[in-house]
């Protein structure tokens, strides 16, 4: 114990505890203003920082201190900085369109470069036209008049019908008033492709004029002849999804799904010229007799 007490660290515990009663009884008697402003030496700098930020947060959203013709004018010109986007946006998106468009162009005539043709955007469909005819954004200034094919990158759509300064109306291959001349691809065989109101509500078509010992299957590929100088030949039509029995003779029809959506289409190309046209007024359709006789 007397060693303990003539050591160096007794003499430094001794020192300490008087240093701390000495601090006790000073801020007892300071009302703790020494603690206060140590404490105060320490976060006096992260106040300030935090003071800075929040002013320059005040500073960035404060609007109260604006007139009622400020507040028009801030709120006038992002209106019209959201309409400068607007405008750019649309723009863009047409440029898009266009491009597109001539992506589409280049392919087809890459295709069929001896065919003319001209690009048009569908502008309106009617919605009470059950074959889904539709209007275009081309007509007699671009070269499109009456009778003009009507195609998409995955065939044939339509013909028009009519054709004015600007626009044309197209009546697509579900209509019953069109009528194209076709054939097989791989069989060879020939008929005529049309529509009725009932196929056209499940927007299929019908190829008539088959034998009855055609030899047409599901998966044939059916595309037009060229037969009578109204369509360019090897268009695409559609493929074969069935064989029937004609309802009026022995002779059979083939149920057909065309490749392109009909009605939906959105953009298309008119063959406004191509080798043969006109040559030939008439289609030829086979004899429904020679049918009967092929059944016998």
């Amino acid at each position: 114990m007397r060693d303990f007490l003539k050591a160096g660290s007794f003499k430094v515990l001794i020192i300490t505890v008087v240093v701390l009663l000495g601090l006790i009884i000073y801020t007892a008697s300071a009302g703790g203003s020494l603690i206060a402003s140590i404490l105060g030496f320490v976060s006096t700098p992260m106040q300030s920082v935090a003071t800075d930020l929040t002013d320059g947060v005040t500073e960035f959203l404060d609007i109260d201190g604006l007139t009622k013709d400020e507040l028009k004018a801030l709120v006038a010109a992002l209106q019209e900085e959201n309409s400068q986007l607007y405008d750019k946006l649309i723009d863009y998106s047409q440029m898009e369109q266009e491009n597109e468009r001539l992506k589409v162009q280049l392919h087809i005539s890459e295709q069929r470069p001896e065919n003319e043709m001209r690009s048009a955007a569908v502008i309106g469909r009617d919605p009470n036209d059950p074959f889904s005819g539709f209007s275009i954004g081309i007509g007699t200034l671009s070269g499109v008049s009456e009778g003009d094919p009507v195609i998409t990158d995955k065939g044939l759509v339509g013909v028009v019908t009519s054709a004015y300064a600007t626009t044309s109306k197209v009546e697509c291959l579900l209509s019953e008033n069109v009528n194209v001349a076709a054939v097989s691809i791989d069989k060879r065989e020939s008929g005529l492709i049309g529509c009725n109101i009932t196929m056209a509500s499940s927007g299929l078509l019908r190829l008539d004029y088959l034998t009855g010992e055609t030899a047409l299957t599901q998966g044939d590929i059916i595309t037009t002849s060229g037969e009578g100088g109204v369509y360019p030949a090897d268009l695409k039509i559609g493929v074969v999804e069935s064989v029937e029995k004609s309802e009026t003779d022995v002779s059979k029809y083939a149920v057909v799904r065309p490749f392109e959506d009909l009605a939906s289409v959105k953009e298309v190309q008119v063959i406004i010229s191509f080798p043969g046209q006109g040559e030939d007024d008439t289609v030829t359709q086979p004899d429904p007799g020679d049918s009967e006789e092929d059944a016998e």
